[in-house]
């Protein structure tokens, strides 16, 4: 809503009475991300990274990066269509079968072995016209007879699978159909649908810098865009403020700067840094924002009992992971045997009597989690092992404790105090995973990220007491000549880059698609020195979404280097001489259909959020006729719908007949489902009206998390079904659960 409240006047100047419009009501930063649709996802990809990246090895490399990428890439580029086409209220259960369809299609009219042997310069845009077809005829019969998508659709799909079938056998005599690297035309289309990007051509011994820049500035601006976002600006800067704020930031860049010269982590400097940070952080505050009314003090109902609660959680997670033993691959196995047979028997019953009783009103609704509860029990003792259930026990009491300190202190006023001691349990917690884990990842990598978070809880505990909150939304930053210098100057940069590339003899994709990507950074670069520059020099009051977004973009940009780039001494440790003498490096390489996943979520996204278009999609979601009452083109936006969908299953087509050359009648079959389940998990609603393009881009990054996951921790993949069953109701209640309780806070 903040969106569209910048010019709303400050709830102060609402009518006496002590009544507000909730309207003119200005929410910050953090309640506004927990009003998103997306939310429940982004908690659920989180959790899930977390959870596989502790309990495998190649999960947080960047070559098990590459693994889940590839996998949720091809889920997420039609996820997300299918995610606006659901948002529109309509669905499309013939977008898996498409997908095969359209590769088959490509190669029958392109193969000269069995086919039209057209070539694939006609075959390729004649496959498009196939597929927008197929979604034009979609949304116009579902327009045109009132039936359900579900039904027509339906029917699309079993002539997409009998078709495929049949002409695959009638030409081929087989239920493959190959041939297409054989066609005219192969190697330019290859080159733009077969593309990859191999990341050890790629060095750049400068990257660790790069990389490590980027995070420091990224997470700087994301810091003072939350803040500028939170808390009221005051009339003019206070020079005290201003002193303190450079003397903080200047001992926190020497400690940073003294850390990163150490070998391992240094107390001294560590100690440093995170006390430059705060007073820093206090300094900022002191001179920019408006000093808060201290006068309420005090504690609310279930204060104690959420204190207590979490330092007890804190204590137990540690005294937990310190008994069991962290070496033990045996089954826990504590309710085996007979009692856990028993145990089992008297839950499965008492689900089945409560919940006939609950049918019938006579209990709750919540009595028949009980005998859930009882067959969980020893379900997952002889599931899991002693190693997992430590590690489970260990992570879901911690996180427990911190979050029932954290709502302790949103009981408390000031509330200070405990975020610090909340972000003290947070260190105590860092410091006993570094002393009792062997691996680095654990020892340094977990012991790093806990601490960053303890100092960003701190800080924002300081801000909090130090400042204002703000009271109307802030007006929209005044930064139009630094966009258009930065559009002019990153598309100069675009082109000079890519004709030199073509120049040098590259082919014409790499080069285009290089060119773009120094364009954006170029401009992005600009924007971001618009931006800093506007925030320390100006009393622009609106840049404070701005400073998130650069924040957010430096981020970004800092992980793609990492993933993208290889330093020379890295390659160097990878590589292994064999028998034959011959130094064999592992290759970690990322096809072009990333590239597109990515595309199509920020377009997207983009799309839903920012044009009419997306505004049309909500309204025809939400109500068609009342959308079609004030003027939206109902039917005209859920037919585009149908074709967009199409197009990507097209895409899609030609990324499968281009990776594998050969495309079986079966392919594609089925996989409407996962693209349904995995928008569902991204926060759009079966009833339409509601939803997120990006969100459906998480769920698929969620998948491909689980689908690799499972096979990098050598668990048992026969129960991959029933974790991501469980994730998609956690990650739908975590949604509603959390976005019900934003929206009641005012």
């Amino acid at each position: 809503m903040a969106e569209d409240d910048a010019d709303a006047p400050a709830v102060a100047d609402a009518p006496a009475g002590g009544t507000t419009d909730e309207r003119l009501a200005h929410r910050g930063p953090i309640q506004q991300l927990l009003t998103r649709p997306e939310i429940g996802a982004l908690l659920g990809a989180g959790g899930v990274w977390l959870l596989f990246w502790l309990v495998s090895s190649p999960f947080g490399t960047v070559g098990g990066t590459a693994n889940f990428l590839d996998v949720a890439a091809y889920l997420g580029l039609m996820a997300v269509p299918v995610a606006l086409l659901m948002i529109g209220g309509e669905f499309d259960l013939s977008s898996g079968a498409m997908t095969g369809a359209t590769a088959i299609v490509l190669i029958l009219l392109a193969s000269d072995i069995a086919g039209a042997g057209l070539g694939l310069h006609i075959a390729v845009p004649l496959s498009l016209a196939f597929a927008l077809a197929i979604g034009w005829f979609n949304g116009t019969l579902v327009e045109k007879t009132s039936l359900p998508s579900f039904i027509v659709t339906l029917g699309t799909f079993f002539i997409l699978i009998g078709a495929k079938l049949g002409f695959a056998k009638l030409f081929t005599n087989k239920v493959l159909v190959e041939g297409l690297d054989e066609a005219a035309g192969y190697d330019f289309w290859n080159g733009i649908f077969g593309a990859s990007w191999l990341r050890n051509g790629h060095i750049w011994d400068g990257r660790d810098w790069a990389w490590a820049g980027l995070l420091v500035f990224g997470g700087t601006a994301l810091l003072l865009g939350t803040l500028e976002l939170s808390y009221a600006r005051r009339k003019s800067s206070n020079p005290a403020g201003i002193v303190t704020g450079l003397a903080g930031t200047v001992a926190a860049m020497a400690g940073f700067a003294l850390l990163l010269t150490q070998d391992g982590a240094d107390l001294v400097y560590g100690l440093l840094t995170g006390a430059g940070v705060l007073v820093g952080v206090a300094g900022w505050c002191l001179a920019r924002y408006e000093r808060p009314d201290q006068s309420e003090r005090g504690v609310s109902t279930g204060f104690v009992s959420y204190f207590a609660g979490g330092i007890v959680a804190v204590v137990a997670a540690m005294v937990i992971a310190g008994l069991m033993d962290a070496e033990n691959s045996g089954s826990l196995g504590f309710l085996g045997g007979s009692p856990g047979r028993i145990i089992f028997a008297i839950g499965m019953g008492l689900i089945g009597v409560l919940g006939v009783l609950a049918a019938l009103g006579r209990v709750t609704p919540g009595y028949p989690a009980i005998g859930a509860a009882l067959m969980l029990v020893p379900s997952v003792s002889f599931l899991v092992t002693i190693q997992a259930a430590r590690t489970i026990l260990f992570g879901g009491l911690a996180i427990l404790g911190v979050l029932l300190l954290t709502s302790a202190a949103g009981r408390m006023r000031p509330s200070v105090v405990v975020s610090l001691i909340t972000s003290a349990a947070i260190v105590v917690l860092a410091f006993f995973v570094q002393s009792e884990s062997m691996s680095r990842k654990l020892r340094v990598e977990l012991f790093s990220v806990l601490l960053l978070l303890a100092l960003a809880l701190a800080a924002a505990a300081v801000a909090r007491y130090l400042s204002a909150r703000r009271t109307s939304a802030p007006a929209p930053p005044q930064l139009g000549p630094w966009i258009r210098v930065g559009m002019i100057v990153g598309a100069v940069a675009a082109v000079v880059f890519a004709v030199s590339e073509l120049i040098d003899g590259d082919d014409i994709l790499y080069a285009l698609i290089a060119g773009a990507a120094v364009g954006g950074i170029v401009a992005f670069g600009v924007y971001a020195v618009g931006t800093v520059y506007r925030t320390l020099f100006t009393s622009d009051e609106g840049v404070g979404r701005a400073l998130v977004t650069i924040g957010i973009g430096a981020a970004l940009l800092g992980v793609a280097s990492r993933l993208l780039f290889i330093t020379g001494a890295e390659l160097e440790a990878i590589c292994t001489l064999g028998s034959d003498d011959v130094l064999r490096c592992p290759e970690t390489q990322f096809g072009v259909v990333v590239l597109a996943f990515l595309i199509f979520a920020a377009v997207g996204s983009w799309v839903l959020m920012r044009t009419q278009f997306g505004s049309w999609i909500l309204a025809v979601g939400g109500n068609k006729e009342a959308a079609r009452s004030i003027g939206v083109p109902a039917a005209r936006t859920k037919t585009i719908l149908f074709m967009l969908v199409s197009g990507a299953a097209w895409i899609t087509g030609m990324l499968i007949a281009f990776r594998l050359t050969a495309v079986q009648a079966n392919v594609g079959d089925g996989n409407e489902f996962r693209y349904i389940i995995v928008a569902v998990v991204g926060g759009n609603l079966l009833t339409g009206g509601y939803g997120s393009a990006l969100g459906a881009g998480i769920g698929a990054l969620i998948w491909g998390m689980i689908s690799q996951g499972i096979g990098f921790a050598q668990w048992n993949s026969d129960w991959r079904f029933l974790v991501l069953g469980a994730l998609l109701l956690v990650a739908v209640l975590v949604n509603n659960y959390v976005r019900g309780r934003a929206e009641k806070v005012r």
